[in-house]
């Protein structure tokens, strides 16, 4: 599954290349004119910047999140377009908004707990402040992991508000360990990518579309799931039966619908 899933989201990436791009300018500006912000709060007090990068936070996720809807449309084979963009953004701005600084305020909080728990351990040579500090790396650690899973269940799945988003994204982490370590680390080669080619490609809007194919195709599993339940009530509880998810069977009409792909349709995709 995860091997279709990096073909498919090549595939995916490559044909709406111009598209990635002429969107990561957007969000590039809104990345510039972030940094600026907190470089010009942190001269006019030393605790202005903490609240400017909440609040850039939350500007940055409402275009990452306006850019969801297309990442949606383009995970299920449908064309992507300015004007999904743009219709989007009136809907969205306010959980965009919300979980962009509910992310910032958590690595916020988690700065200067681990900074306070260090200073302990190094100042007094208080084990317990390393051992605070541990735990609280690896919790913000399955935060990251679990959060990218937010954009894509809005999207992807109806009546997902704040909550049911944030509830969700940890069972799919909990339910979905390694496919979502990978999915992560794959993530991470995304972005450090998209540094050589300065954000514009595949650039953080790339990284959503990574994020909504991963999740879109691994929903599978759970419409299977309840299927096989409807049969056999028990099965739902099985988690032996549950991880023999058949998934040449569930990912057959996607890769029918992506095709086979030769080298000749990435150089010349109007072919």
């Amino acid at each position: 599954m995860f091997k279709f899933f990096l073909k498919k989201n090549f595939c995916d990436g490559w044909d709406n290349f111009f598209f990635l791009i002429l969107s990561n300018v957007i969000t590039l500006a809104v990345l510039v004119g972030s940094f600026f912000a907190l470089s010009y709060s942190g001269e006019a007090s030393p605790y202005l910047p903490n609240l400017v990068f909440i609040l850039c936070s939350g500007v940055l996720m409402i275009d990452l999140f306006a850019w969801g809807a297309n990442a949606a449309k383009i995970a299920d084979f449908r064309d992507s377009t300015f004007s999904v963009f743009f219709m989007t953004l009136k809907s969205v701005w306010k959980i965009g908004f919300a979980f962009g600084a509910f992310v910032a305020f958590v690595l916020l909080l988690a700065r200067f707990a681990i900074s306070y728990y260090l200073t302990l351990y190094f100042r007094d040579g208080n084990f317990i402040g390393l051992l605070v500090t541990a735990a609280l790396g690896w919790f913000l650690l399955v935060c990251v992991i679990a959060l990218q899973w937010f954009v894509p269940l809005y999207f992807l799945q109806e009546n997902n508000g704040f909550a049911k988003c944030l509830k969700k994204s940890f069972i799919i982490f909990y339910d979905n360990v390694f496919f979502s370590i990978e999915v992560f680390l794959y993530n991470i080669v995304l972005f450090l990518f998209s540094c050589f080619l300065l954000m514009l490609a595949p650039g953080l809007n790339g990284i959503t579309l990574s994020s909504t194919n991963a999740l879109r195709l691994r929903l599978y599993k759970y419409d299977w799931i309840e299927k096989m339940a409807e049969t056999d009530p028990s099965f739902e509880n099985d988690r032996d039966r549950r991880n023999e998810v058949p998934w040449d069977e569930l990912l057959a009409e996607d890769k029918e619908s992506l095709g086979p792909r030769k080298l000749s349709s990435f150089i010349f995709p109007w072919k």
